[in-house]
């Protein structure tokens, strides 16, 4: 009977054991979800944060007009613009972030059949005669040894072959066989590939015939001052850079879209296996701990979470953006100016405290203007004193004239002055010219990132030059005024006065 009572109670036990279990895995289950449900804060709180963030440290960067998204695999969380964007729809040319969209458009061509990664990048573009053992994957993850300064129509294979050594050439000729392969021309394949199934209805590229409505004015730097100077950039063959490493133009809106294309696995764009190979297909970065493939660069934050960004500098914008998948969150920071003596250092602490904030991290610093402005203050400074230095020969040709005529009144040797003035108005105005080389740049780059230097070096060197054909004309002047019979008569004066002691 004890059996029997034992036997009874069993059922009893096992219900309860059963429903014991059910509290203990939904428990379980809750427990598990509950902090990545408290992780995404309430769309109110990140929009009060990202707005008090930015109302104080967007003055701080110098930058006319900069656009701000946050978005998830939902949709946009956050989106603003400040200063002089027009709005959420105007276009910006982006610089470098254009890269993962030509390295989109290729995984798309991959995934049709009609590219592969491991073939020569001369299979499909035969006229740009590139040796066999640069592949277009190599193109993408910047391993062909083409130069830094390099344009498409100069790029060889130098000795950073096999190794990641950062080149626009590598996606301009990604660029070219996207186009070779589909028939299309880059902005057409981009505008109904991915511009239009996305709705970026404001994408184009600067040398797209089809404009967007609506375009950001960027901005160059001239001696701390942004000015919308109307510069467009040469997207030839011979440029640094074209569309398809640097210059796609998007608004803040379109790139909202973008990135969360990418949360969402490609969104019929191009398939998750797809998304994944251009995170993996990656090679170091010899001088950091970030790695590159297919337009993006990859690394660790401290938690162990991966992160994908990119940033971007042309002529007359700057542009962050950054994914974290594992916080379902993306980041895009557009601006409308370029100055690489401390305003794009700002920009890029702003874009930084944005991906904090809308990751659920507390900004670690704020905006510091000062390292900008003193960078700007001790250059005008050297400018003018570059500048008025130049113009000294000019403003003491009087004196100078003066010299020469003692020295030939009494037939004191030239070519020490001779000597001097070469060196003065010739070789140093030929030397400025050249710094640009002699420091590893192009003067054609100098010339279009930081015009402010470029029209300094150049209206030194030709101050100085025109102080040395003034100093000609007077020297031919005083020559002409010296004739054969003043000499024999200013030589015996000498001599007379020389005999008389002086009287």
């Amino acid at each position: 009977m004890k059996g029997t009572r034992h036997q009874k109670r069993r059922p009893w036990q096992a219900r309860a054991a059963c429903a014991l279990t059910c509290v203990v895995v939904l428990a379980l289950v809750c427990g598990l979800f509950a902090p990545a449900a408290q992780a995404r804060r309430p769309h109110g709180a990140l929009h009060d944060e990202l707005d008090e963030y930015l109302a104080q440290n967007v003055p701080a960067t110098g930058v006319p007009g900069i656009a701000v998204a946050v978005v998830s695999s939902d949709g946009t969380e956050y989106q603003r613009t400040f200063g002089d964007c027009p709005g959420p729809d105007a276009a910006f040319t982006i610089g470098s972030l254009s890269k993962s969209f030509t390295a989109l458009c290729i995984m798309q061509l991959v995934e049709r059949g009609e590219v592969d990664l491991d073939d020569p990048a001369s299979d499909y573009v035969p006229d740009y005669l590139v040796p066999e053992e640069v592949t277009v994957r190599s193109l993408l993850n910047q391993t062909s040894g083409f130069g830094y300064y390099e344009s498409l129509s100069q790029a060889q294979v130098g000795d950073t072959f096999g190794s990641f050594s950062y080149a626009n050439a590598n996606y301009d000729l990604l660029g070219r066989i996207v186009e070779s392969v589909s028939g299309l021309d880059y902005d057409e394949y981009l505008r109904e590939n991915v511009f239009e199934p996305l709705g970026m209805t404001s994408a184009s590229t600067q040398g797209s015939a089809v404009k967007s409505p609506k375009v950001d004015p960027g901005h160059r730097n001239y001696f701390g001052i942004n000015v919308a100077d109307g510069f467009s950039h040469d997207v030839s063959d011979d440029a640094w850079g074209a569309d398809p490493s640097g210059y796609v133009q998007a608004s803040v809106s379109d790139m909202a879209r973008y990135l969360q294309m990418y949360l969402d696995k490609g969104e019929g764009i191009i398939s998750p296996a797809g998304i994944e190979a251009m995170v993996t297909d990656k090679v170091p970065d010899p001088y950091g701990s970030t790695f590159y493939g297919m337009g993006w660069t990859t690394y660790y934050d401290d938690g162990d979470n991966l992160v994908m960004s990119h940033d971007g500098q042309v002529e007359n914008y700057v542009a962050r953006m950054t994914i974290v998948p594992s916080s379902d969150v993306a980041v895009v920071v557009l601006g409308d100016s370029n100055d690489y003596f401390g305003g794009n250092s700002c920009f890029f602490d702003l874009a930084s405290g944005v991906v904090d904030i809308a990751t659920g991290t507390p900004a670690l610093y704020d905006v510091d203007p000062s390292d900008r402005v003193s960078q700007h203050l001790g250059l005008d400074i050297a400018y003018l004193a570059l500048v008025l230095s130049s113009a000294v020969p000019l403003f003491s040709l009087g004196s100078w004239r003066r010299r020469l005529v003692s020295a030939l009144e009494q037939d004191r040797p030239l070519w020490p002055r001779v000597a001097l003035a070469i060196l003065v108005h010739l070789a140093l105005p030929m030397f400025l010219l050249d710094l640009p080389r002699q420091l590893g740049y192009q003067w054609r780059d100098l010339s279009m990132f930081v015009p402010d230097l470029a029209l300094v070096l150049v209206a030194v060197a030709a101050i100085l030059f025109a102080g040395g054909c003034a100093k000609v004309v007077v020297w031919a002047l005083a020559a002409r005024a010296e004739s054969p019979g003043d000499t024999f008569d200013r030589r015996a004066r000498a001599a007379a006065h020389k005999a008389g002691g002086g009287a």
